[in-house]
């Protein structure tokens, strides 16, 4: 029976086929050990799941990240409509300030 790799999936090599043959038919094969292609399954499956938790916590950094990010942006939204607003007061603060001077300038001129 020879199964076909599913999409994605790179076909196996010729070496990889008859370990999983003689892993499936016979769990004490020697043969691959002895002619120096032992199996790796076991390092293999543990690698997989060490990298599987470190995928788990990287998106886990990555999320936390992403929080701090829209936190920070949110704040800086609001520092630049404070800073507008300041801007805006302090604007006509300043136009009221130079109104009260015209008008005492004009007061003087005129005594």
């Amino acid at each position: 029976m020879v199964a076909q790799p599913q999409e994605g999936e790179q076909p196996k090599s010729r070496a990889q086929v008859v370990a999983d043959v003689l892993q499936r038919n016979n769990k004490k094969s020697m043969f691959l050990q002895n002619v120096g292609m032992q199996t790796k399954r076991p390092r293999l499956t543990a690698q997989l799941e060490t990298e599987k938790r470190d995928n788990v916590e990287l998106r886990l950094i990555v999320s936390n990240q992403r929080a701090q990010v829209e936190d920070l942006s949110k704040q800086l939204l609001e520092n630049e409509q404070i800073r507008i607003r300041d801007r805006e007061e302090m604007s006509k603060k300043q136009a009221e300030l130079e109104a009260k001077f015209e008008l005492f300038l004009g007061q003087n001129r005129v005594a």
